[in-house]
């Protein structure tokens, strides 16, 4: 399976001018766990990325003010690491492992094209086991006997 069959699009994605709070308000209507930080207009091209572990890591743990601090003061700065999406999903599960992360931005050309998380991959594996029936192996309690 491709990195393009698992993607989201649209990506939630601020302006570097944004404030936390303001990226905080955004991710919790769409319901995420990160956000990427974009220049450009249709062609986005990522300058960087936050995760609430960041957020609450470089402002909360700290007592400071949302609404005082701008999302480039606290991002993950560029260069990201990155995917195309015609990579397989077996290719970014490794490099999430290798990098110790679980949200691969995906850029097509320099731009940005969608996002894949470990969330993805899992629901993928799921699927995968779900299509292939039960294989004996289940739970014991499940099991006749």
């Amino acid at each position: 399976m491709k990195v393009r069959d698992l993607m989201t699009y649209p990506i939630l994605s601020v302006g570097i001018e944004t404030t936390v709070f303001e990226a905080i308000q955004m991710m919790v209507r769409e319901n995420k766990g990160s956000v990427l930080v974009v220049e450009g207009g249709l062609l986005k091209h990522v300058v960087g990325i936050v995760t609430t572990r960041g957020m609450f890591q470089q402002v909360f743990a700290r007592g400071i003010d949302p609404r005082n601090v701008m999302i480039w003061e606290i991002m993950t700065p560029a260069p990201l690491v990155t995917i195309g999406p015609n990579a397989s999903t077996k290719r970014a599960a490794e490099m999430m492992l290798e990098h110790h992360i679980r949200r691969l931005p995906v850029v097509e050309c320099g731009a940005l094209v969608g996002i894949i998380t470990s969330k993805d991959l899992l629901r993928c594996v799921g699927r995968s086991e779900a299509e292939d029936g039960p294989t004996g192996e289940g739970d014991p309690d499940q099991q006749d006997g």
